[in-house]
């Protein structure tokens, strides 16, 4: 016995529903993706190639005796028991107590170098999501008034990224601490970048140039710099270092002192990774800074047991997580080295450790 079934002929007309409903759907989320570019593009941060910062007082002469600290703070939010999405981990911020914990940590560690002259700190937020809208400007110079604080803008932007729980507006930068008051500071933006779009979401890096007088007659100018990081900027890179070479020959030739300090984002030629001490699981990373980059009789600055920095794709865990050293300074001939040190933090408070030196400015 056959027995014949009715065919719903109701079929396509629901099938030409559901494409039609998809492409919709595409149609909406392609119009949403290109109005948050317009929107992104609207307000991109566009800073002036060199913008002077205020300078409030007259400028003191410096002793021939100084000492000056570099730390990447890491916006306090890149402690021990953090890992990074952008880097391979899970985490976008920490939560509020962590928060909390690593800033007061990073106050009391600046509160070890306040005897310094300068301290030159990287990856300060002012108001940003991952920092939970923290002010750390402000609580670095309400906790250091003997300091006068100058602050370059290099992270202005809104950033999706991770989809499920984006990082959203990011205000951060450079700041020198400076106990003398200084002739002159510029914000000067390196002139490389990356292209639209994702130059909407980075930073605009830039270096914080500081001029102060000497009993010499001639120039201290002091270079707080955060070079650029990640794999996809090598290109990058060998443009900021070539214009932090153009500063340094243009103003040693003048007769100035020169001194260039922060997060370079690579190793200096000569880093060793067999000097480092064991608790450190070393990592280089290439290329390195080349070996003709320094002209005759500058000098890179840093202490080889140490590694400065660590990856962030899990907690830090020491002799598992690889460490490197990317931290350090730069010295123009005329500047002679009395010590230079280290800090180890365990990577407490921030991913970075901040590194020391001591010197003196030689005719």
């Amino acid at each position: 016995m056959f027995v014949l079934k009715s065919i719903d002929m109701s079929a396509p007309s629901t099938f030409k529903k559901i494409i039609r409903l998809a492409l919709i759907c595409v149609a909406i989320l392609v119009l949403f993706f290109a109005g948050f570019l317009i929107w992104q593009t609207a307000r991109e941060f566009k800073p002036e190639p060199i913008i002077q910062l205020a300078v409030a007082g007259e400028a003191t002469v410096l002793p021939d005796t100084l000492t000056a600290s570099i730390y990447n703070i890491g916006y306090c939010g890149l402690g021990a028991e953090m890992d990074f999405f952008y880097e391979g981990g899970k985490m976008a911020r920490p939560e509020k107590a962590l928060l909390d914990k690593y800033e007061n940590a990073v106050i009391e560690r600046l509160r070890g170098f306040s005897d310094n002259d300068f301290i030159l700190l990287q990856e300060v937020d002012t108001l940003a999501k991952r920092s939970w809208h923290s002010n750390q400007l402000a609580k670095i110079s309400d906790g250091f008034p003997e300091y006068d604080i100058w602050f370059a803008l290099n992270y202005k932007s809104w950033v999706p990224m991770p989809v499920t729980n984006p990082m959203g507006k990011v205000r951060a930068g450079l700041a020198t601490m400076s106990a003398h008051m200084p002739a002159e500071v510029e914000r000067v933006a390196f002139k490389s970048g990356y292209s639209w779009p994702m130059s909407l979401f980075m930073l605009k890096r830039c270096f914080l140039v500081s001029r102060y007088k000497t009993s010499y007659g001639n120039d201290f100018v002091l270079v707080n710099t955060h070079n650029s990081a990640f794999s996809d900027a090598a290109e990058i890179r060998k443009t900021e270092l070539a214009q932090l070479k153009e500063l340094m020959e243009t103003e040693y030739s003048k007769g100035n002192f020169v001194l260039i300090g922060g997060d370079w984002n690579q190793n200096p030629p000569d880093f060793d990774t067999t000097l480092l001490l064991p608790h450190y699981l070393p990592k280089v990373i290439e290329p390195p800074i080349p070996d003709d980059y320094l002209p005759d009789g500058w000098l890179y600055v840093y202490d080889p047991l140490h590694s400065t920095n660590r990856n962030v794709e899990i907690p830090y865990t020491a002799g598992i997580t690889q460490t490197t050293l990317i931290d350090f300074f730069v010295t123009s001939p005329n500047i002679k080295l009395i010590s230079v040190k280290t800090t180890d933090t365990g990577f407490a408070e921030s991913d970075h450790q901040p590194v020391t030196i001591k010197f003196v400015l030689r005719k």
